[in-house]
């Protein structure tokens, strides 16, 4: 049985749920938690996950289960209900690789859902041992088994949303099933504006960090590439958040191209693409690219019930074809022969969609190369020569073009010297903006990460924590939380003799997880931590000086981020920094009173851009050092 904070909450073991008696706790998390019973009435046992989310939900000693206080009540009851709608939709079908819902139910004022009790083993507990990898027969059964389920979710107008290794069980029969979807985590984390339960860093995508960012089909197919990818390489891939800017994942086709199938490789590169155009939109896409490299196993047909009305959204993009009772009936062998068959098809079509979505862009291109190569083709011969220059005293007036003022020679080049400027402040001040709202998606994924970093450390400064232990240390330093080994493993708050104190998550000796530290200066950060550095999406700041929001690589701002400065007047900049410092394009607020859009070098403008003033007139400049060199009137 799993130990944590989080147990003292849980039901006590023996306690009858109707037909049900809880015999064991096999898994909790920020929403739930799951026992495995003893059905009295069938005589087998049973899964039953109850609904408990630990932010706002407690347990009183009679055992019902209500919001924390009453600010709390209305999210407790709305969460409760989208849990019971994830159930019900689950109930609807049968898969193989799918986990069955039996039934659902509420009780001690909270709700229940009854799964089959799946025997083998999570994939997380065959990777538990570093850098232990599946071989490739095993890989390439997980991975059909997985896109075989994932495919049934979206055809019902779902999606999974929360794919990691403890979520799969694969039985005793190598089939993998799927369990635990995210859908109503991912609904209650959009109504409460917390991420803590929704997503796992290292197989979440990046889209998902954003409460509100576009979800669908491609976000699951992250997170199982994700999982491939741990099963192939016997490491996650780097975080979602720690790939905006410089990307640092090495795609598999080249680190693994000695142990496994090329085209099975290219597939899970191609699932982790970073953005999610880059990703195959459906799960039909995505198997097309994998070819022969995932065999056909015969797995149970799926059964499909009858649908119940629903309200739930559907999916752009997701197949239908699941719903036709006619194809039901056929095998799986035989509906992926077929789909073999008009694999060149379906490639013909997404090339014609292709050229037609992107016809603007390739029209322009080629009228590029047709304009080069013509300039080049025209013979010299053709050219046309400059007029030579008569001497003035040959020249004979004309009274008739005395009538009018000629321009002066120099008002030309001063007027396409004012229109190149522009032009080229144009372009900086449309890249900026293009960054800036990158930038703002990666600030609010920051506040989130920072809050859920304040949740966990609040853990771990409870006086009741959990096999809690104090350590000392020369210079005053200290250390009360969970130990293991002699080393600070777990939850636990450090305080420093040089009056830094550090609280959240541990790992062999290392803040490293979710966490906040605040420094002898009152320098504050709280967010992801790796290897007792911040790194990863976190706020750092000075109370009353400054913040900023983004990405962080050991201790610094890297990539993109928002800083603002909260003395008057309040700057705030945004776009990609390097080391805390605006490099490349971005955006700078000065009060109400200017906005600029362009370059930055080293957090000072620097090349062209565009100031807008508080009246609305917009200036076009250059920049050098900070300093303007030259602008439009």
């Amino acid at each position: 049985m799993p130990t944590s904070s989080e147990n003292d909450q849980a039901l006590p073991l023996a306690t009858r749920l109707g037909d049900y008696r809880l015999d064991a706790i096999i898994g909790h998390g920020g929403f739930g938690i799951t026992y495995r019973a003893f059905d009295t009435q069938l005589a087998k046992f049973v899964a039953i996950k109850e609904y408990f989310p630990v932010e706002f939900a407690m347990r009183r000693p009679d055992g019902q289960v209500g919001p924390r206080g009453t600010r709390f009540a209305d999210d407790f009851v709305w969460g409760r209900e989208r849990f019971l709608d994830e159930a019900r939709a689950l109930a609807r079908f049968r898969h193989a690789h799918i986990v069955p819902v039996l039934r659902y139910f509420e009780a001690n004022g909270t709700a229940y859902t009854v799964m089959e009790f799946e025997d083998g083993r999570s994939v997380a507990q065959l990777l538990r041992q570093q850098g232990r990898r599946l071989p490739p027969e095993e890989v390439r059964r997980l991975a059909d088994g997985l896109l075989d389920g994932l495919g049934a979710v979206h055809a019902q107008g779902f999606l999974h949303r929360d794919f990691k290794p403890s979520n799969i069980i694969l039985r005793h029969d190598g089939v993998p099933i799927l369990i635990d979807f995210g859908a109503a985590r991912q609904a209650m984390g959009g109504r409460t504006r917390t991420l803590t339960g929704i997503l796992t860093p290292q197989y979440a995508p990046i889209e998902q960090y954003a409460l509100d960012g576009k979800q669908g089909p491609w976000s699951d197919i992250y997170s199982t590439a994700a999982v491939l990818h741990h099963a192939i390489a016997g490491f996650p891939p780097p975080d979602a958040a720690s790939r905006v800017g410089n990307d640092p994942y090495r795609p598999l086709s080249v680190t693994q191209a000695d142990r496994y199938d090329a085209t099975l490789l290219a597939a899970v590169d191609r699932g982790l693409a970073f953005t999610p155009e880059q990703r195959p939109q459906t799960i039909e896409a995505w198997r097309a690219m994998f070819g022969g490299a995932i065999p056909v196993f015969e797995d149970a047909p799926t059964e499909r019930l009858p649908p119940a009305t629903s309200t739930a959204p559907r999916l752009g993009g997701a197949s239908r074809a699941g719903n036709d009772p006619d194809e039901a009936a056929v095998p799986p062998s035989a509906r992926r022969s077929r789909l073999r068959r008009r694999l060149p098809f379906l490639l013909l079509a997404l090339a014609i969609f292709g050229v037609w979505k992107y016809q603007a862009q390739i029209r322009e291109r080629l009228t590029g190369l047709l304009t080069v190569e013509t300039q080049t083709a025209i013979p010299p011969l053709l050219a046309v020569a400059p007029p030579k220059e008569t001497p003035l005293d040959k020249v004979t007036p004309n009274p008739t073009s005395m009538s009018a003022p000629t321009p002066s020679p120099q008002a030309a080049p001063d007027t396409s010297a004012k229109k190149a400027l522009i032009d080229q402040a144009q372009r900086a001040a449309a890249d900026a903006r293009t960054l800036f709202d990158r930038a703002d998606e990666a600030s609010k994924g920051a506040r989130s990460m920072a809050g859920e970093a304040r949740i966990v450390a609040a853990r771990a400064a409870r006086p009741d924590l959990e096999n809690a232990e104090r350590l000392s240390y020369d210079g005053g330093a200290s250390y009360i939380g969970q130990v293991v080994g002699g080393k600070r493993q777990g939850l636990g708050v450090a305080e420093l003799g040089n009056g830094e104190r550090q609280a959240g998550d541990w790992d062999a000796d290392r803040l490293s997880g979710l966490g906040i530290v605040r420094l002898g200066d009152d320098t504050r950060y709280a967010g992801q931590w790796r290897d007792g550095q911040s790194t990863g999406l976190g706020v750092r700041e000075r109370p009353g000086i400054e913040r900023i929001e983004g990405n962080f690589v050991a201790g610094r701002l890297e990539g993109l981020g928002v800083r603002r400065t909260l003395t008057d007047p309040n700057v705030v900049q945004s776009g990609e920094f390097q080391s805390d410092l605006l490099d490349g394009p971005g955006v700078e607020a000065i009060g109400d009173r200017e906005r600029y859009e362009g370059g930055f070098r080293n957090g000072r403008r620097q090349g062209y851009g565009q100031v807008k003033g508080a009246d609305g007139t917009v200036r076009a400049g250059l920049w050098e050092d900070g300093k303007l060199v030259d602008s439009t009137p």
